[in-house]
């Protein structure tokens, strides 16, 4: 059984309208969730083989909290404009692209396209898929094969509802 962890990146400050949205930070707040959900992580003992992470900054700056709640090295993972430029069709792409020996993969990026892309693979309406949400998807075909409505929504966390 394969497993997709999808996170959107946690809450990013405006404090500095001169930055481009790129380059936005997080906000403490986010900090704050991405610390967070990096704990709630480690204590549920999840583990990617793979990590798919948009260049943005805040996307990487959550990345950078919670890769130690996935024991992953932050050198390993592959940084892509794709999820941030692109759309639904580029992270579908990416994850098919994965070797099949890999059981399992963290996509972090931004909404809609983690929004969109989460409710496609499970076939589920998601009301909400807010700043540092971490939905968890199970899959059980080859990488290549993944297609819309194959996965199953195994859980959907957000930091405000974790209890430490």
């Amino acid at each position: 059984m394969k497993e997709i962890f999808i996170l959107r990146h946690a809450k990013s400050s405006w404090s500095n309208l001169n930055l481009s949205d790129f380059d936005r930070p997080l906000a403490k707040r986010g900090i704050n969730d991405a610390k967070k959900l990096s704990f709630f992580i480690e204590n549920n003992s999840f583990k990617v083989d793979q990590v798919i992470c948009s260049k943005a900054k805040r996307a990487k700056e959550t990345f950078d909290f919670v890769a130690s709640g996935f024991k992953f090295s932050i050198e390993k993972a592959i940084y892509l404009d794709d999820l941030y430029f692109g759309g639904i069709k580029d992270v579908f792409n990416k994850i098919k692209d994965l070797d099949d020996s890999l059981e399992s993969v963290l996509v972090v990026g931004h909404n809609p396209t983690l929004h969109l892309m989460v409710e496609n693979l499970t076939d589920t309406y998601i009301k909400k898929f807010s700043t540092c949400n971490l939905a968890v998807l199970s899959y059980k075909d080859s990488w290549n094969n993944l297609t819309s409505g194959k996965c199953k929504l195994k859980s959907l966390y957000k930091p405000k509802e974790i209890k430490i």
